[in-house]
């Protein structure tokens, strides 16, 4: 392959400017990541005198996927200063072409050089990891927590009451997570994004089953609740009876993020409990945080004895999800494993659960050469 962009223009749409252009329509994690891959390759592309949009090519490219395949081989090699992973090196390539698909877009380019065939010819092969290697919440580990979780706080409920909180609202998240589908990010707070700051309980329709999360498109989206998640947050809300509709459905007990809401409200700190002392003057608390969800699910899965988990593991949050597509995936087909995971592109549906596409594909087979 060529090593060098003659050429390049003088004039044209700087990249520096044109990211910054891109991100005024992105925020949050996304955007984050946005501007630390794409920048990292403007900087790597003005090494090479490749300064302007127009001055991308697909020799360009071409030598970027090549750069990004030394770094999987150098990872191979365990040079832990430049390797990375075969699945990252075609994420950072895909970040770079979306910011070019954007360019072509908005007429800065008139197509996407990164999706020339000679320049992904360069790419290192990818990850030689399946589909069913990932996590998914198996039926019966599905079950496992769930029935846990769900006698913890009946029990709860017996013994303590109207104190049975922390109980009763691990058991309405625990379902929603295992029967909706939703992303972990779409319900709970993240602290690299100010906008995911929890579900909060406007954004929840009881009646119909319905809630409305930010998703990944950075949009506002309706997703189902099943009726296994519906009553669950039903006997949450009313047993926390929250003030405002604003309140997060999920809220931290967390003992310092407690203090550090009392303390934005202006109020001393209290004596004593700092819930009880939320809860008594109506001051919001903050929503539980994926890392502490990730906590708290560690905690279950151990405390659940869920099956089929080595020594270690865990059900994770995106292990949930999977769980629902893959559930729908077999039972309602396709469609109604994207529909519910709002997939934007089928594909994603399908190469997500490709196993079970190669597995029934070679039951079929076995039944056909049966007779031979």
């Amino acid at each position: 392959m060529e090593t060098s962009n003659s050429g390049a223009s003088t004039g044209g749409t700087a990249l520096e400017n044109a990211l910054a252009e891109c991100l005024e329509s992105k925020s949050g994690n996304y955007a984050e990541n946005v501007e630390r891959v794409v920048g990292q390759w403007i900087s790597y592309c003005a090494d090479r005198d490749v300064r302007t949009l127009e001055d991308v090519s697909k020799r360009t490219m071409g030598q970027y996927a090549a750069y990004l395949s030394r770094r999987v081989d150098a990872g191979q090699s365990d040079d832990v200063d430049s390797g990375i992973a075969a699945s990252t090196a075609w994420t950072y390539y895909n970040q770079v072409s979306a910011f070019l698909s954007w360019a072509v877009k908005w007429d800065y380019l008139a197509e996407n050089p990164a999706e020339k065939a000679a320049a992904k010819d360069e790419l290192p092969d990818r990850s030689s990891s399946t589909s069913g290697e990932q996590q998914f919440w198996q039926p019966e580990q599905r079950r496992a927590i769930v029935t846990y979780v769900d006698e913890r706080a009946r029990e709860a409920i017996d013994a303590d009451g109207m104190d049975a909180f922390e109980e009763v609202r691990d058991r309405a998240l625990v379902t929603m997570l295992a029967y909706s589908g939703v992303r972990g990010a779409e319900v709970l707070a993240d602290s690299r994004d100010d906008r995911r700051n929890g579900l909060r309980w406007h954004s929840v329709d009881l009646e119909n089953g319905v809630i409305t999360v930010l998703g990944k498109s950075q949009q506002k989206e309706e997703t189902a609740l099943p009726k296994q998640a519906v009553e669950p947050l039903r006997r949450l809300k009313t047993l926390l009876d929250p003030p405002a509709d604003g309140w997060p459905v999920f809220p931290s007990r967390h003992p310092p993020s407690l203090y550090a809401v009392i303390d934005d409200a202006g109020h001393d700190k209290p004596d004593g409990n700092p819930w009880g002392y939320v809860l008594e003057t109506d001051i919001e608390p903050s929503s539980m945080s994926t890392s502490g969800a990730r906590t708290l699910l560690k905690r279950l899965s151990d405390e659940a004895n869920v099956p089929g988990l080595n020594e270690d593991d865990y059900l994770t949050l995106h292990g949930a999800r999977r769980g629902v597509g893959e559930k729908l995936y077999r039972e309602r087909g396709a469609a109604a494993a994207q529909r519910t995971l709002r997939h934007a592109d089928p594909q994603t549906t399908s190469e997500m659960y490709s196993h079970i596409e190669a597995s029934e594909l070679a039951e079929d087979n076995t039944e056909v050469f049966d007779g031979e």
